[in-house]
């Protein structure tokens, strides 16, 4: 069927089915009857009856039908009225639901005669419905999408109450889809065949018997098509590569556990840091200082197992993972005996299995890798998994000593890190000082990787003991609160009185304002930082002239508690097995040195990525050229000559930009268990980490891909993830903020409880796409909940959007 005759075809909603009712046989529609307003107005007597005739003493739903509802250029799916259960022997019940149909279309201000009512059965015994896309939105990834919820109420459809997702890739062979939806999908492959077109949304319900019934047939109106050559050919073949990798990376002596699983969220967190579809400079570059060995380093030398592995993190497509296996491997305190070890990693890796969500928070919720006050009742789930209750014990005893030791070490830690911080800031002054006026490749080359291994050896490795140290303090706050020992009003009135980086900032930037810090002084100080940390493509504050612009920062108030150090020592001293002022000491510090730390390395960070924009400059390559380069690659090809690197750049960056518009079409899952996940995956509904217990209402702003420094004052700001560079945000006087990645302890979530900042941090892909196409929000951290108030208008005709809903924690 060519586009002519499907522009035709997607006339109405009554249209449609009528054209596929006697030429189905995989699926099935139900017994309709349709007619037009301007039918309704001149024959309603007539109609009434035709209706009682037709549907004797049966249950029926009224349904819109307006001309161009499903058009090809639009879909305005959810738009109208349509109401169930109506029985179709009361006429005074079917005239009114008809009239308030036909109102419903009157409120959207069309009221062309034209529009039709659609009259069908109630289909009976429905046990599970839903929405099907037979490809992606937008960028038309090749994946069946399937929105579905398991209950009777098929209305939940096209209102977009949809609680389930999950993808099928087009390419699957039959026997990897999941018996449940193999019948669905080949009912669709009939209508696409049927009407000549894979771009469909099509709503189904599923009975008792297996059946599959249509109840609508609507055309993607946004989705693009795929212009790589060759394609389908490519596509199967990425599939299989990802798998095999996947498959090797199974296997490794050196580890407990015979087998791993690849988190974006857990521990490092990489989806938080460089995003969920990072640039491969971006990717390189958080390699190379952080999760090579980086990480694993640091944890040893503060008494954690040593473990010996590659990479923490692993890319398969365009999105980077952590290693879940090595990640739990280092977080179990190196003194905890072997078996003991054996036996925690078999609990962990089943934990994760079965609790999916709770792979932002294993820290909290699976893993021992502390002593913390609520640690006697979280073991107690392991007599379930056949530990003793002498090895309880031990590990008990074993962590609550751990703990203690990294306390009382902690002053010598800080002694070294703050020696390491002050010589990373005078090996980086003459590294910089030594290039003024200096144009050579060759001299900017070796600056670079100077400026670069400082800020791994020296750098990065303490920002990585104290974000560990950070943690840790994290955890048992956390549980002294979940006990009830600490009231989260007075927690968060202590985070608001730690110096940090962003404490320094708000300072500055009110002197700034009142006119006592000129913007040089300002910028001295904060230049360095990016929406974007490891972005070469984002601008540094001292870059963009527009970041000063709707400077508004007010220090948002938190609810005045008295904070007296004094009680506080009190509650320590009373529940947790430390000496209290240690305890005081070693949590401000460490949280306070997490976050300066990284501060001071991000500057080394920042200049080196300055210096490969420059280097590009030279051979004439622009910063997004330049972002699809990996640092190795520009380090091991340094002393080749200009046009040789040139070739080469020229080379790989072409290489790399066909490679990555070719992965972006793979869909994958927060979580990746097995290798058939790379054909059928699911994406559960993820729990936010709430911050502070406020309640506000306020207007969402959306920022997507966004480099500059927007006016987002009184705003709820929703944003995929936000580093260090994000703090700019805090300088706009933002009400809130909501996050699709990072934990509880995530840099972003600690600047939030600094500021008493209302937040929602890490809801997952399914609340964040609610929310995308939402207005205004109550966001109420102290029950846990985000309730929509208002959606968007702007786009309610795109059923692409409407339908990618879930109740969830959204109410």
């Amino acid at each position: 069927m060519d586009c002519s005759n499907l522009e035709n075809f997607f006339s109405s909603k009554s249209d449609v089915l009528k054209f596929l009712f006697h030429k189905l046989k995989k699926s099935t529609i139900e017994e309709m009857m349709f007619f037009s307003i301007y039918e309704w107005d001149k024959n309603k007597e007539k109609i009434l009856c035709e209706l009682s005739n037709n549907f004797p003493s049966e249950l029926v739903i009224v349904r819109s039908s307006a001309m161009g509802e499903d058009s090809i250029q639009k879909s305005e799916a959810g738009n109208y009225l349509s109401i169930q259960n109506v029985n179709s022997s009361s006429k005074k019940q079917l005239e009114k639901s008809i009239q308030k149909v036909i109102n419903s279309y009157h409120k959207k201000g069309n009221y062309n005669k034209n529009n039709q009512i659609l009259i069908q059965k109630q289909s009976l015994d429905i046990i599970t419905s839903g929405v099907i896309f037979s490809k992606s939105l937008n960028i038309g990834s090749p994946y069946y999408i399937i929105n579905f919820d398991d209950g009777t109420n098929t209305d939940s459809v096209t209102k977009g109450e949809v609680g389930n997702i999950i993808k099928i890739s087009r390419f699957s062979a039959s026997v990897k889809i999941p018996l449940k939806w193999k019948k669905l999908i080949k009912s669709v492959q009939e209508i696409e065949k049927i009407l000549g077109t894979d771009l469909l949304d099509i709503e189904f319900g599923i009975n008792i018997h297996k059946e599959i019934i249509i109840f609508q047939v609507r055309p993607l109106t946004s989705t693009k098509s795929i212009t790589i050559k060759n394609f389908n050919n490519h596509f199967p073949k990425l599939i299989e590569t990802n798998k095999k990798y996947f498959s090797k990376l199974q296997k490794n002596p050196s580890l407990i556990g015979n087998r791993t699983i690849f988190s974006d969220m857990s521990d490092w967190n990489p989806a938080e840091i460089i995003g969920s579809n990072p640039n491969l400079l971006d990717y390189s570059l958080y390699d190379y200082l952080i999760m090579k060995n980086t990480w694993s380093k640091s944890r040893e030398m503060l008494g954690y197992t040593k473990v010996k592995t590659n990479s923490l993190m692993v890319k398969f497509g365009q999105k980077p993972y952590v290693d879940v296996r090595s990640s739990f491997n280092s977080l179990i305190p190196a003194k905890i005996p072997k078996k003991l070890k054996s036996k925690l990693m078999a609990y962990y890796m089943n934990k994760i299995q079965n609790f999916p969500h709770l792979h932002d928070k294993i820290e909290f919720e699976i893993l021992f890798s502390c002593y913390d006050p609520t640690i006697k009742n979280r073991l107690n789930e392991l007599h379930k998994y056949n530990f003793s209750k002498e090895e309880i014990h031990q590990i008990d005893q074993l962590l609550k000593k751990f703990t203690g030791d990294l306390i009382d070490n902690f002053p010598s830690i800080l002694n070294a890190t703050l020696d390491a911080m002050r010589q990373l800031k005078e090996n980086r002054e003459k590294s910089l000082k030594s290039l003024i006026d200096v144009k050579s490749p060759s001299k900017i080359l070796n600056t670079l990787e100077k400026l670069l291994n400082d800020c791994r050896n020296i750098g990065t490795l303490y920002f990585s003991i104290m974000a560990r140290l950070a943690f840790v303090s994290s955890i048992i706050l956390k549980g002294l609160e979940k006990n009830g020992n600490l009231d989260s009003k007075i927690l968060e009135n202590f985070m608001n009185t730690l110096q940090t980086p962003l404490s320094d900032i708000q300072h500055d930037l009110n002197s700034y304002v009142n006119g006592d810090l000129s913007r040089k002084q300002f910028l001295v100080k904060y230049g360095h930082l990016r929406p974007g940390t490891y972005d070469i493509t984002a601008s540094r504050y001292d870059k963009d002239k527009n970041f000063f612009n709707n400077v508004k920062y007010l220090k948002n108030e938190i609810d005045k508690i008295s904070f007296n150090e004094f009680k506080f020592k009190k509650i320590f001293q009373k529940h947790i097995p430390f000496e209290s002022e240690k305890f005081l000491f070693f949590i401000k510090e460490s949280i306070s040195q997490r976050e300066k730390t990284k501060f001071e390395f991000t500057k080394n960070l920042s200049s080196v990525i300055e210096l490969i924009a420059m280097l590009g400059k030279l051979y004439g390559f622009s910063r997004e050229d330049v972002s699809n380069l990996s640092v190795d690659f520009i380090l091991r090809n340094k002393n080749k000559n200009k046009n040789e690197i040139r070739k080469l750049w020229t080379k790989n960056i072409l290489k790399e930009k066909n490679s990555k518009s070719l992965k972006n079409y793979l869909s994958l899952p927060p979580l990746l268990t097995h290798e058939n996940d790379f054909d059928v995956h699911e994406h559960y509904i993820s729990k936010p980490n709430f911050i502070t217990s406020k309640k506000i209402t306020a207007d969402i702003y959306t920022i997507k891909n966004s480099k500059k420094f927007l006016d987002v004052e009184n705003k709820i700001v929703l944003i995929e993830n936000a580093d260090p560079g994000y703090d700019w945000l805090f300088t706009k006087n933002i009400s809130g903020l909501i996050t699709k990645y990072g934990g509880v302890a995530s840099h972003i979530a600690i600047r939030c409880a600094e500021l008493g900042l209302p937040a929602a941090i890490g809801c997952g892909d399914i609340l964040f796409e609610q929310l995308e196409n939402t207005q205004k929000v109550l966001l109420d951290c102290k029950h846990h909940q985000i309730i929509i108030l208002e959606k968007n208008t702007e786009d309610n005709y795109s059923e692409e959007k409407k339908l990618l809903k879930s109740l969830g924690y959204i109410k």
